[in-house]
C-alpha cells in the first residue's frame, strides 16, 4: 500500500534521470545477483541431495555383497546338510527295534555333522528339528522333537519353501547354555526324503547372529543423525542403528508403503519423517525380499549446503555494494551531458535565438543535440515565415468567401428565371430552370460536405429529369432504396458522377440511345450498400482500372468519387466495378451506417 501511495504522489515520476537509472540499474543488479544466487543454491542443494543418494546407493551395495555372501554361505551349509545322505539314513530310522546303543551312536554322528557344518564363521548355531525317532529328539540343545513346534507360524512358512531356504526374522532365542539368549535370524529348510519331492524327515536352522549384520550396517556409515534398517517384506526391523527398534514393524509408516509401492529394486524419495524431510533410499538385497533402507534428514544432507548460501550471501552482499558504487558514476556521467542541454533549453526558452550547443559524440545524446541545432534553426525560419503565412491565410479566406459568393448569385438569378418564366407561362423552361437551381443548391448544401441520403437521392433524381429532358425521356430509372436508408449520412455529389457515367458511356453510347438505370439502396450488417445498374454498352476490365485510378482518358469524376469515400471512411470502403461488354456495368457503393444529424439543406 504504501509503495502504491508512492507511485500515486508521482515523486517517481519526477525523480531525477541520473537517479532513476541508478535505481534502475540497483534493481536490475540485484535481481540478476538474486537470481543467480537462489539458482546456484538450488542446484548445490540438488547436487548434494543427488550425490548423498549416490552414496547411499554405493554403501547399500556394499552391504548388500557382505549380506549376500552371508546368506550364500548359510544356504551352501544348508545344501551340504540337505543333500546328506548319511543323516537321511539316520532320520528314515523306525523308533521300533531302534536299540539305544545304535541311537546313542547314532546321536554322536548327528553332532559331529552339525558341528563340521557350524564351521562357518557366518553361522552361529545350527539346530535340528526331527522325528521323534530316537530318545535324541529330546535332547533340546541341538537337537529338537519337531512334533512340538508343527502348529507354529513359522514352521508352516518353512513347509510352503517345499525345501527352499526361508529366512526367520530377527528374534530372540535361549541356547541354555554358556551361549545364552541371543537375537539371531534363522534360515531354515527342510529335510525331504528323494531331495524335493519325498517326505519331510525334518527342518535344519541355520542361525545368524543379528549383531553380525547390525556391524556390515554401521560399517556403511550412511548417517549420523538418520536410521538405517533392514526390514522383510512385512515390514518387520531385521537390524538397524537403532537397535530399539528389532522386531518392529514399519509396515503402517508412510515411507515404507510407498516404498513397496516402487515397482524397482532401489530408488530414493523426498518423504516427510517424523515430522522432518528426509531422503529416503532404499535397497533390496539379493536373493531375498529383503530390503535396506536408510533416513537421512535433510537438515544433515544440508549442513554443507547452509555453508554454501553463506558464502553466496556474503558475495552477493559485495557485489551488491560494488555495482551501487560503478552504478553511480555512471548515471552521473551519462546524465551530465543531458544537464548541459537542459541549460541551452532554458537559454532558448529566454528567447536566446543565438543558442547553438556543440556536438560531442555520436551516441543519443549526441543525436539530441544534433537535433537541438536544427530545431532552433527551423523555429527561427517558421518565424519569419509567420508573417507571411497570415498574410496568404487572409487572402485565401477572401477569396473563399468571393468563391461562395458567385454560386449563391447564379442559382439565385436561375430562381428569378423560372418566376420569370412561370409568369410568361413557359412551362418547360420553367421546369428547366427551377431544378437547375435546385441542382445548385443541393450542390452547395449551405457549404457542408456530408449530407443526407435522402438530399443525395433528390441531387440525383434532379439531374435525371434534366437528363430525361435533354435526351427526350430516352433514359428510364428505376429507384428502389429502405426508408431507414434516407436518414443515413454520405458524402455529397457520389451518386450524380456514377449516373452520369452511366448515361454518356453507357447508355448513349448504344446504337438506340435509349436505356434503363437502377438505383437500390440498402443496409447490410451495419454498412450503406449503394448499386447502380445500367443495360449500356458495358466496358472492358482495363478500362475498369482507369476509371478508379483517373488515368488519362477516363476522366477524374469516377476517381474523385471513389477517394472521397475513402478519405471520409476509410480504405476499406468505396466503389467496386462489375461489367460486361455488351450487357452493361453494376456499380457498388459501400460505406458505414452513420445516422445523420436532423437538420436539412434548404
Amino acid at each position: 500500500m504504501k509503495l502504491n501511495k508512492w507511485l500515486a504522489t508521482g515523486y517517481l515520476r519526477n525523480l531525477r534521470i541520473k537517479y532513476k537509472l541508478l535505481l534502475s540499474y540497483m534493481l536490475l543488479i540485484s535481481i540478476t545477483i538474486a537470481a543467480v544466487t537462489w539458482f546456484s543454491y538450488n542446484k548445490t542443494t540438488k547436487m548434494i541431495e543427488r550425490q548423498v543418494a549416490e552414496s547411499t546407493d554405493r554403501a547399500f551395495e556394499q552391504a548388500n555383497e557382505f549380506i549376500t555372501y552371508k546368506l550364500n554361505n548359510v544356504k551352501d551349509v544348508s545344501s551340504m546338510l540337505f543333500m546328506n545322505k548319511e543323516l537321511e539314513q539316520i532320520l528314515l530310522k523306525s523308533p521300533v527295534n531302534y536299540p539305544l546303543a545304535e541311537q546313542i551312536d547314532d546321536y554322536n554322528r548327528l553332532l559331529d555333522m552339525v558341528r563340521s557344518a557350524q564351521n562357518s564363521r557366518e553361522i552361529f548355531s545350527i539346530r535340528l528339528f526331527v522325528n521323534d525317532s530316537g530318545i535324541f529328539a529330546k535332547e533340546n540343545s541341538t537337537i529338537f522333537n519337531m512334533k512340538n513346534f508343527k502348529d507354529t507360524w513359522w514352521f508352516k512358512l518353512v513347509l510352503e519353501q517345499n525345501g527352499g531356504l526361508y529366512c526367520r526374522s530377527t528374534y530372540s532365542h535361549d541356547y541354555q547354555d554358556q551361549r545364552g539368549s541371543q537375537q539371531i535370524i534363522s534360515c531354515m529348510r527342510t529335510l525331504q526324503t528323494q531331495g524335493f519331492f519325498g517326505d519331510v524327515l525334518g527342518l535344519v536352522s541355520m542361525d545368524v547372529l543379528e549383531d553380525s549384520i547390525y556391524r556390515i550396517i554401521k560399517q556403511t556409515e550412511i548417517t549420523d543423525g538418520g536410521e538405517v534398517y533392514l526390514v522383510d517384506r512385512e515390514g518387520n526391523v531385521i537390524s538397524g542403528l537403532d537397535r530399539k527398534t528389532i522386531g518392529q514393524s514399519l509396515s503402517s509408516t508412510i515411507y515404507f508403503q510407498e516404498i513397496i509401492k516402487g515397482s524397482g529394486d532401489s530408488g530414493y524419495q523426498n518423504l516427510e519423517v517424523n515430522g522432518k524431510a528426509s531422503l529416503v533410499t532404499y535397497k533390496k538385497v539379493e536373493g531375498t525380499d529383503w530390503r535396506l533402507i536408510a533416513i537421512i534428514p535433510h537438515e544433515e544432507m544440508m549442513q554443507y549446503s547452509d555453508q554454501i548460501a553463506s558464502y553466496m550471501l556474503l558475495l552477493f552482499i559485495l557485489a551488491t555494494v560494488s555495482a551501487a558504487i560503478m552504478a553511480f558514476f555512471m548515471s552521473g556521467g551519462i546524465t551530465r551531458r543531458i544537464s548541459l542541454l537542459i541549460q541551452q533549453m532554458k537559454r532558448f526558452e529566454e528567447e536566446k535565438w543565438d543558442v547553438r550547443i556543440s556536438v560531442d559524440s555520436k551516441d543519443e545524446i549526441g543525436i539530441l543535440q544534433v537535433n537541438f541545432n536544427r530545431m532552433t534553426d527551423n523555429i527561427k525560419r517558421l518565424i519569419m515565415e509567420k508573417y507571411e503565412e497570415e498574410v496568404r491565410k487572409k487572402n485565401a479566406e477572401l477569396k473563399a468567401l468571393q468563391a461562395q459568393i458567385n454560386p449563391h448569385f447564379l442559382y439565385n438569378t436561375l430562381d428569378m428565371i423560372h418566376w420569370l418564366a412561370m409568369k410568361h407561362k413557359a412551362q418547360d423552361i420553367s421546369y428547366l430552370v427551377g431544378g437547375l437551381a435546385k441542382f445548385f443548391r443541393l450542390s452547395l448544401s449551405k457549404g457542408k460536405d456530408v449530407i443526407s441520403i435522402d438530399d443525395e437521392l433528390a441531387h440525383v433524381q434532379i439531374y435525371l429529369d434534366i437528363q430525361n429532358k435533354r435526351f427526350s425521356g430516352s433514359i428510364k430509372v428505376s429507384i428502389e432504396v429502405e426508408q431507414q436508408i434516407l436518414e443515413m449520412t454520405t458524402v455529397k455529389l457520389v451518386l450524380q458522377p456514377i449516373v452520369e457515367n452511366a448515361i454518356l458511356h453507357g447508355i448513349r453510347e448504344k446504337e438506340n440511345k435509349r436505356g434503363l438505370i437502377r438505383i437500390s439502396g440498402q443496409i447490410c450488417d451495419g454498412l450503406v450498400l449503394f448499386i447502380v445498374e445500367d443495360d449500356g454498352v458495358g466496358m472492358t476490365e482495363e478500362k475498369m482500372k482507369r476509371l478508379l485510378t483517373g488515368d488519362q482518358g477516363a476522366g477524374y469524376g469516377i476517381k474523385n468519387v471513389n477517394e472521397k469515400l475513402k478519405l471520409y471512411f476509410g480504405d476499406s470502403f468505396g466503389l467496386s466495378y462489375e461489367s460486361e461488354e455488351g450487357l452493361g456495368t453494376k456499380v457498388t457503393i459501400r460505406f458505414p451506417a452513420m445516422k445523420h444529424p436532423s437538420e436539412g439543406v434548404s
